[in-house]
């Protein structure tokens, strides 16, 4: 009996230390070990879902969130970000820290290209945000940091972001949620005809991610 359990917790100690060997490899390109003393990092998603995206230079602020408000019929929700971005060879890698709930550890992939672009992604929760950004920090190094004030409105399937980012200014971004099977075009046309909706012009559009826009002004 003790040895049919023994065995039994081998093998289960075995499959989790290659759950978190792939999880560091898809993120971070060096060992997971390294979080030992954070023993309460979450992976929430395995398959890498996805979202539609499309991001904004906003010129009338009051303008486009009173359209936002409309469309969504609601007072939306106000959410502080503090994004820190750390050296990765592909994607992105950024860990978000959040008021009140769990911060988040983001991985993600997309094109730079304005326009409606496909963004996959993994993420993980924590509670011991400063812990862990300062394991990175010491792991691959800190890109940079991304600070602002978000006003969130759900439209069916898409989150509408209302963006103040500091250094910056305003902005708005488009996620649409990808349901199961639904295609990138069916998604991108989504983002479209609410972007028609709330007055935003192809000419507005940005390719680059807050981060970029920011390193570049720095620069």
């Amino acid at each position: 009996m003790f040895l049919r359990l023994k065995g039994r917790f081998r093998k289960t100690t075995q499959h989790i230390s290659r759950q978190l060997v792939t999880f560091s490899r898809v993120f971070l390109h060096f060992d997971f070990r390294s979080f030992e003393y954070i023993s309460n990092l979450t992976v929430t998603s395995r398959e890498m879902p996805s979202n539609v995206e499309i991001k904004a230079k906003v010129k009338d602020f009051e303008t486009f969130k009173r359209k936002a408000k409309e469309i969504s019929d609601s007072e939306g929700e106000i959410i502080e970000q503090k994004d820190v971005f750390f050296n990765v060879p592909q994607g992105r890698l950024k860990l978000r820290f959040l008021q009140n709930e769990p911060s988040q550890l983001i991985f993600y992939q997309r094109d730079d290209r304005s326009g409606p672009k496909v963004s996959e992604f993994y993420t993980a929760t924590t509670d011991k945000p400063d812990e862990l950004a300062d394991v990175l920090s010491r792991a691959v190094g800190e890109k940079g940091v991304v600070k602002k004030k978000r006003l969130l409105y759900l439209v069916g399937q898409t989150r509408v972001h209302c963006d103040e980012v500091e250094g910056l200014g305003c902005f708005m971004e488009l996620e649409v949620v990808m349901k199961e099977n639904q295609s990138a075009m069916e998604g991108e046309q989504i983002a479209r005809d609410l972007m028609s909706k709330l007055g935003v012009e192809e000419a507005d559009l940005i390719k680059e991610a807050y981060i970029d826009l920011l390193s570049t002004k720095t620069a």
